[in-house]
């Protein structure tokens, strides 16, 4: 009986250690730089709420997490960048983020 106890306890714990992986990265952005090129001027831009958050540099083949702040109302949030060239991109990459919807989103710039 002993031994089965300890199975089973260490097949929960397995099965909570997993679950816990997984919820890790929830509510979060990760920003992969997939370029040769250092990217500069990234930002973070709430649409509803009017937040910008300065991320800066990101160098070649890097990558950022960035934890969403969420607020009472829905919003949706763009990425700013500007590449080599000098040239601005922005892309929405949140359309619909709510606290009771948190999801994990990658955005990869080429």
């Amino acid at each position: 009986m002993i031994m089965n106890k300890n199975v089973l306890i260490g097949l929960m714990s397995l099965l909570l250690i997993s679950c816990s992986y997984f919820e890790k990265d929830k509510g979060k952005i990760i920003i992969n730089n997939e370029s040769a090129d250092l990217v500069s001027k990234v930002r973070i831009e709430y649409t509803s709420a009017k937040r910008v958050d300065l991320i800066g540099e990101l160098p070649p083949n890097s990558s950022y997490k960035y934890a969403i702040e969420y607020t009472t109302f829905e919003d949706s949030i763009y990425i700013y960048y500007t590449d080599k060239d000098k040239k601005v991109h922005s892309e929405n990459v949140v359309p619909y983020a709510a606290t009771y919807n948190k999801e994990r989103y990658i955005f990869n710039i080429k």
